[in-house]
């Protein structure tokens, strides 16, 4: 074959990868607009608080393409693209979505609604340092993490019993096609979400691999921003319904769910799942830093500041920039 058919063949690979690469994120933006919608929708049938939709239905829809996306990987061999994708997604979710949130809605914070949500993310990231140190996150590991997963459920649940506001429904028979419509709506939504986001990861992926770069730093880049895309669709749409506390519940109940199901699931399923050095040395601790930085005024405060907004996108571009001169292995 000549030079030029190839050249040829690549740029019009690349090409319909860029396509299909915004399809996906047209999906993924419609998505998660209708998982919106019908969030807010569910929050005043169920009489629960918007932090708690956001937390639990919300967190765990818009946490389903990167479940999906890692069991796929690990089931495939490819731990670094899996790991990348969990820890990278976290640190994507933490610092770049919820630096635009806080950039772009800074303000007071109800803090008997999120406490108990950032004391569990922050225990959570300490068990999972700790479970790291020896580079790997066994079957056992991932056992821990699940039952996590399912205290972090009870809690939610408990506490939402008791913060349930008076019912502002309609009468029974319109209530009940508001259930129907809003479940429909939540189910196309996630359709949406799931199917754009395996487009822009997949897409993704064969741009990154035509600029020969590796499964880990795929991972940690372009597929964490990418399977991040529907909290950052969240963030924008309930900007957009002014729904602040809609999108902070999705964004910490996001990390949490991901951290202790997907995370839990993969060591479970490949019996261990490796770290890599530069993950455990690095990534890591930047986690653990943004993290902080976006949970601490919270906490003390009861609010948040636009120079923290700021602070996390800043950190999160030094991080990128550190990935791309030492791309990990």
């Amino acid at each position: 074959m000549s030079y030029s058919y190839l050249l040829y063949r690549k740029l019009m690979e690349l090409f319909l990868s860029v396509i299909l690469f915004c399809a996906g994120l047209a999906f993924i933006i419609k998505g998660g607009g209708f998982l919106v919608d019908s969030a807010l929708q569910l929050g005043k049938i169920t009489r629960m608080s918007t932090v708690f939709i956001g937390a639990t239905f919300m967190a765990i829809a818009t946490a389903m393409p990167e479940l999906f996306l890692s069991i796929f990987a690990v089931t495939s061999g490819n731990h670094g693209l899996a790991t990348g994708n969990a820890i990278g997604g976290m640190i994507a979710t933490m610092a770049l979505v919820l630096g635009l949130y806080i950039t772009f809605m800074p303000g007071s914070v109800n803090k008997s609604e999120v406490s108990q949500k950032n004391i569990f993310l922050m225990v959570t990231l300490v068990v999972i340092i700790w479970f790291a140190r020896d580079l790997l996150i066994t079957w056992k590991n991932g056992i821990a993490l699940l039952f996590g997963f399912g205290l972090y459920l009870y809690l939610s649940t408990k506490k939402s019993k008791s913060t349930k506001q008076p019912s502002l429904l309609p009468p029974q028979p319109i209530c009940k096609h508001l259930k129907r419509k809003t479940l429909s709506t939540f189910l196309f939504g996630q359709i949406l979400l799931i199917g754009g986001a395996f487009m822009l990861v997949k897409n993704g992926n064969n741009i990154a691999t035509l600029f020969d770069l590796s499964d880990t730093f795929i991972g940690f880049t372009l597929i964490a921003i990418g399977t991040s895309a529907p909290e950052l669709t969240t963030v924008f749409t309930s900007i957009k319904r002014k729904s602040g506390n809609l999108a902070l519940g999705n964004i910490l109940g996001s990390n949490i769910i991901t951290a202790t199901l997907l995370l839990g699931s993969l060591g479970l399923m490949g019996g261990h799942l490796p770290i890599s050095q530069s993950t455990f040395m690095i990534s890591l601790p930047v986690l653990a830093i943004v993290s902080m930085l976006a949970i601490l005024p919270i906490m003390i405060k009861g609010r948040t500041y636009r120079w923290q907004g700021i602070s996390l996108i800043v950190i999160y571009a030094l991080y990128l920039v550190y990935l791309g001169i030492v791309q990990p292995a």
